[in-house]
């Protein structure tokens, strides 16, 4: 398991509780491979967008090209997203579940996306299967904005090879809120 990632020393509101602020930078939800990356789910996801680049079509010109048989680096979620359903499984985790728990501890009815990055640190060959763990890096102090009043953080969903290290990290920049009574 790392502990890290993208961003720098966290940023922590000085009027968290203790519990909350303890969350900052601590791995959460960390989760085995849910498929390896393949050739079937590369192409389907090509063909939807008609990403003709032969490296994704055509092996021998993938090893030419790439020097292997690689991903496109923009479907690096598809590798960690758990499946919606599965027989005999309870509800279906939220993808990103580590924000909607902080949405709640923080008592904030409404959240809006601000922000959203991707780091690529290595490529995804095919066969590689990667786990995944949710790391919350920031959280702001209280603002208002015109949504209403509440709070900025930062949530990661990093992605980790079999050795353990880091593949890829998306951040997402979160503001939950409470509307402001008009």
């Amino acid at each position: 398991m790392i502990e890290g990632g993208a961003g720098d020393e966290p940023e922590l509101a000085s009027d968290l509780d203790a519990d909350i602020a303890a969350l900052i930078g601590v791995a959460q939800y960390v989760a085995p491979p849910v498929m390896a990356a393949n050739e079937p789910n590369v192409r389907a996801m090509c063909a939807a967008v008609e990403n003709g680049n032969p490296a994704w079509w055509d092996e021998d010109a993938g090893r030419e090209l790439l020097g292997g048989a690689y991903c496109p680096a923009t479907m690096l979620p598809v590798w960690g997203r758990p499946d919606v359903w599965q027989p005999g499984e309870g509800a279906p985790p939220k993808a990103l579940q580590a924000h909607f728990d902080l949405k709640d501890r923080l008592g904030f009815p409404a959240s809006v996306a601000v922000s959203y990055t991707t780091s690529f640190f290595a490529p995804v060959a095919i066969g590689d299967a990667l786990a995944t763990q949710q790391m919350i890096r920031s959280i702001g102090p209280v603002k208002t904005t015109r949504l209403g009043t509440g709070r900025f953080w930062t949530v990661e969903m990093q992605y980790l090879g079999a050795d353990g290290a880091m593949i890829g990290i998306e951040s997402y920049e979160f503001f939950g809120f409470v509307k402001d009574a008009a």
